[in-house]
């Protein structure tokens, strides 16, 4: 896997379509590229003109796209979660595990993780491609999946400490009445304790995403935006969280270029030291030709 490739910004300003032209080109240069779609919107075959499919799908030489089923990786999560949570308080009686869990399907936050776990395994998939193309969802979702595996990891760091002290108390209960006095099978150290190589498993995954997602080497972040001043109102904020969490922003694509023309002097003023690309517009409905056109402006640039 030589580059992944993030295109960002605010809904309706063309990241579909400039993913498509990205996808298609770097293909025609006999790159193996898969392209997949994390947009709960589900728009990527709309724009190859295609009928929805489900799973993986060749659609040109060297080229394979995805729309990916958020629900079912959700289901994924649910199932292992209660298989772990089964095997971690087998020791405990515990009632209606099952319609716990379908409570915590619909608690904040679980369509953020149902995400990330999708793009986790689309990378791990897919790593045989040179090229990995990810067209996200409009703003709001796209930054709270970035920043989810870094607050995972201050999450995890907390929960050890909290772990260790329960371990510890533990460990005094077991010294003062013996280890039976805890029950079968109940940890009193970090070397035997299930939990804790939980916390350990989960920190490896999300330690993954976090490094990728700021290694500068692999991933090419491109915000997209149009001429007017809500979109450069979001794609200055979509900057300013890049910054934040010390993710980087190689590319704007200023699309649709001519449609409007409210704030282009005010994008070169926001974002002066970032390469810029102006793209033509096109229509709203443009063939494997138009993208591909679209994409040979700038796919060599930030390949």
């Amino acid at each position: 896997m030589e580059r992944v490739f993030f295109l960002l910004g605010k809904g309706g300003v063309g990241k579909t379509t400039s993913a498509a032209g990205l996808a298609l080109t770097l293909a025609d240069k006999g790159k193996t590229v898969f392209w997949a779609s994390i947009d709960p919107a589900h728009n990527l075959w709309d724009a190859l003109g295609m009928e929805p499919a489900s799973g993986v799908r060749h659609i040109a030489e060297h080229l394979w796209a995805q729309e990916v089923d958020l629900d079912r990786y959700l289901q994924r999560i649910l199932k292992e979660t209660t298989q772990r949570m089964k095997s971690f308080y087998r020791h405990l009686q515990i009632v209606n595990l099952e319609g716990i869990l379908d409570v915590i399907r619909y608690s904040p936050g679980m369509e953020e993780s149902a995400v990330l776990y999708a793009l986790r395994d689309i990378l791990e998939r897919h790593s045989d491609k040179d090229y990995i193309v990810v067209d996200t969802p409009p703003t709001g979702l796209t930054l709270k999946i970035l920043s989810l595996p870094f607050s995972i990891l201050l999450w995890i760091e907390q929960l050890r400490k909290w772990r260790r002290r329960i371990l510890d108390r533990r460990g005094i209960v077991a010294s003062v009445m013996g280890r039976d006095a805890l029950g079968k099978d109940v940890a009193v150290k970090v070397q035997e304790d299930s939990i804790y190589r939980e916390l350990d498993r989960q920190e490896s995954q999300a330690r993954y995403m976090a490094d990728l997602l700021r290694n500068g080497e692999i991933v090419r972040n491109i915000l997209v935006l149009n001429q007017d001043r809500l979109s450069l109102m979001e794609s200055k904020r979509i900057k300013a969280f890049l910054d934040r969490l010390g993710l980087p922003l190689n590319m704007i694509l200023l699309n649709r270029v001519g449609l409007v023309d409210e704030v282009e002097a005010d994008i070169l003023e926001a974002f002066p030291s970032i390469p810029l690309k102006r793209l033509p517009n096109i229509g709203p409905s443009p063939d494997l030709k138009g993208l591909r056109s679209l994409g040979s402006l700038w796919a060599e640039e930030v390949a």
